[in-house]
C-alpha cells in the first residue's frame, strides 16, 4: 500500500514537471551570522576573536587559535537528535573541524567538537561525513592545511569511522600512496559514500571523490584495502566552466564531486550515480565494477545531459520515489530527476530556487523523506567579503514530496 501511494505521487509529479518554478516552502533548521564554539562551557565567539586580535596584534594569523570570520561550514550529516557540521581548515583560526549540535538547540547554536573537546586536535580537515545503515559515522580527514600560500600536509589522509552508539572510534585507515596522484590529491577528498551489505556491517565499501586530481578512491572494510580509479568521466568539462554561483563567476576546475547509490535491485546490485562539479553531465555504473578496477576501466558510464546551468555539487537518492536530488549551485536551486526516466534536460526539474536562501548549497543529504541542505555562499567568502551582521550560513529542511509535487509547507 505504501509503494502504491508513492506511485501515485510520482504520476502527479510527472504531470506537474512544467510547473517547477512554483514557490516551495522550507523549514529553517539553523542559521548563523558567524560561527561560535562551546568547548566544555568555554564560549568562543566574536568577543573572543576581538580580544585575541588585540592581545596578538604583533603575532601572525598562523598563531591565532580562533579567527571567527574564517570559520565557514562546508559539510553536514544528521543522526538522531544530532546534526554534524564540518569546517575544513582552509584558513587559519579554525579550532575544530568536526563538530555537532543538537536539534533541540536554538536557531544559532555554538558548535561542539565531536566526539569531545579534547579530540578536536585529532582531525585536521574534514569535509562531508556520512552515516551508514549500521550507525557508523564515516569521514575522510584530508590531513591537509589549505591556507593559500601556506598549504601543508600535516598528517596522511585517512578514513576515520566512529560508532555513533558509543561515540568511540572504530578504526582509522591511512590511504596508500598509490591512492593519490600528487600532493594536491589529499585536498580534493571532499566526500565519502558508503555501501553496506545488508547481511553484514563488516562487508562495506567506501567511495571517495578526488576533485583536485580527478579520480575516485575505493575502500573495502572487509579487506582493509583501498585502490584508485581514474576515468575520463571523473574529469571536469571545460565547456561547463565560467558559470555563475551565488552571484560570482566560477572558473574552478573541480572534477569528481559527488557519488550517490541506488537501493539494491533484485540481484542485490546497486548503481552509483556521479558527476564532476564542473559538468552538466551525469554518469552511472554498477558498483560491482567499482570493486574491481580491472573491470571498471573499459566501461562507458555516460547516461545523459542535465541541461544548461545544471552544474551541481552534492546529490543524494531518495529510495521510495526513485528520485535523485541535486544541489544546483549554478542556479541557487535544487534539481530532481527520476532514475526511471531518460536523463535529458526535459526530465530534470527545478523543485526549489531562491537566490538568497539557496545561494551556494555546499551539502545536500536525504534523511528519510526529508532533504537537508547546508548553504554557505562560499564564492562570496572567496571573491568578496561576508557582511557579519547578516545570516551567512543556513541549514534548511524540505519534505521530499512537497518538492516533487511543488507544494509549499
Amino acid at each position: 500500500m505504501l509503494y502504491f501511494f508513492y506511485f501515485v505521487l510520482l504520476l502527479i509529479y510527472n504531470e506537474t514537471k512544467g510547473h517547477n518554478q512554483r514557490p516551495i516552502g522550507l523549514q529553517e533548521v539553523f542559521k548563523w551570522k558567524q560561527i561560535e564554539y562551546d568547548f566544555d562551557g568555554v564560549l568562543y565567539n566574536s568577543s573572543t576573536d576581538d580580544i585575541s586580535a588585540k592581545k596578538q596584534e604583533n603575532v601572525t594569523d598562523a598563531d591565532k587559535f580562533f579567527i571567527q570570520y574564517n570559520n565557514v561550514p562546508i559539510g553536514m550529516e544528521v543522526y538522531g537528535d544530532r546534526v554534524f557540521i564540518t569546517i575544513p581548515r582552509r584558513r587559519h583560526g579554525i579550532p575544530s573541524t568536526l563538530n555537532y549540535v543538537k536539534k533541540s538547540c536554538d536557531d544559532s547554536p555554538a558548535l561542539k567538537p565531536y566526539p569531545d573537546t579534547k579530540s578536536r586536535s585529532k582531525f585536521i580537515s574534514v569535509y562531508r561525513p556520512r552515516v551508514d545503515v549500521c550507525g557508523r559515522l564515516w569521514m575522510v580527514d584530508t590531513g591537509h592545511l589549505e591556507v593559500p600560500g601556506e598549504r601543508k600536509q600535516i598528517q596522511p589522509p585517512a578514513i576515520v569511522v566512529y560508532d555513533l552508539k558509543t561515540d568511540k572510534q572504530l578504526f582509522r585507515y591511512e590511504l596508500k600512496s598509490t591512492d593519490l596522484v600528487n600532493e594536491r590529491s589529499s585536498a580534493g577528498l571532499t566526500s565519502i559514500t558508503i555501501e553496506v551489505d545488508k547481511k553484514s556491517c563488516n562487508n562495506a565499501y567506501a567511495y571517495i571523490n578526488d576533485l583536485a586530481t580527478e579520480g575516485m578512491i575505493v575502500f573495502s572494510l572487509k579487506d582493509m584495502d583501498s585502490w584508485r580509479l581514474d576515468h575520463r568521466s571523473f574529469v571536469h568539462d571545460e565547456r561547463a566552466m565560467n558559470f555563475t554561483a551565488a552571484g560570482y563567476v566560477i572558473n574552478w576546475k573541480d572534477g569528481l564531486f559527488s557519488i550517490t547509490l541506488t537501493d539494491p535491485d533484485v540481484n542485490g546490485k546497486r548503481k552509483a550515480f556521479y558527476h564532476p562539479l564542473v559538468s552538466t553531465q551525469e554518469f552511472s555504473i554498477n558498483t560491482e565494477l567499482l570493486k574491481d578496477k580491472t573491470k571498471f576501466l573499459g566501461h562507458n558510464t555516460y547516461i545523459g545531459e542535465r541541461g544548461n546551468n545544471t552544474q551541481s555539487g552534492s546529490h543524494d537518492y531518495h529510495v521510495p520515489s526513485r528520485t535523485i536530488f541535486y544541489a544546483n549551485v549554478a542556479q541557487d536551486a535544487i534539481l530532481c530527476w527520476n532514475i526511471d526516466t531518460e536523463m535529458t534536460p526535459e526530465n530534470v526539474a527545478i523543485v526549489a530556487q531562491d537566490h538568497k536562501k539557496l545561494a551556494y548549497i555546499s551539502d545536500l543529504k536525504v534523511i528519510g523523506d526529508e532533504i537537508y541542505v547546508l548553504v554557505n555562499q562560499i564564492p562570496k567568502f572567496i571573491y568578496s567579503r561576508f557582511e557579519t551582521e547578516e545570516y551567512n550560513y543556513l541549514i534548511h529542511r524540505y519534505r521530499v514530496f512537497d518538492l516533487i509535487l511543488g507544494n509549499s509547507m
